[in-house]
């Protein structure tokens, strides 16, 4: 329920709803359970406002990264983690001997 699309929020509110329609139904057919069901309906509630708030939040045009996290221009030109920079040729030769 993470997506981009508004198809994931239009999904989140119409499974809530249907979840709800089906507790009502069921409250009309044996309505002794009437007071055990109030509960669902703040749980489901909560669920659908939870998944709008991630929902609307993927969407903020705030950059939450703020820079990049590799911090490429503090490197200097030959120290990237991949160069070897021959250390592993001298490593490999003591190693043989």
């Amino acid at each position: 329920m993470y997506g981009r699309r508004p198809r994931q929020l239009v999904l989140v509110w119409v499974t809530a709803l249907a979840l709800i329609a089906l507790i009502m139904w069921f409250e009309t057919e044996a309505p002794v359970f009437h007071e055990i069901l109030k509960p669902f309906y703040w749980i489901i509630l909560a669920a659908a406002l939870y998944f709008t708030y991630r929902w609307l939040r993927s969407r903020s045009n705030k950059d939450r990264r703020g820079r990049d996290r590799r911090r490429v221009d503090r490197r200097e030109e030959g120290d990237s983690p991949r160069s070897d920079n021959g250390k592993t040729e001298s490593v490999r030769d003591n190693s043989a001997t």
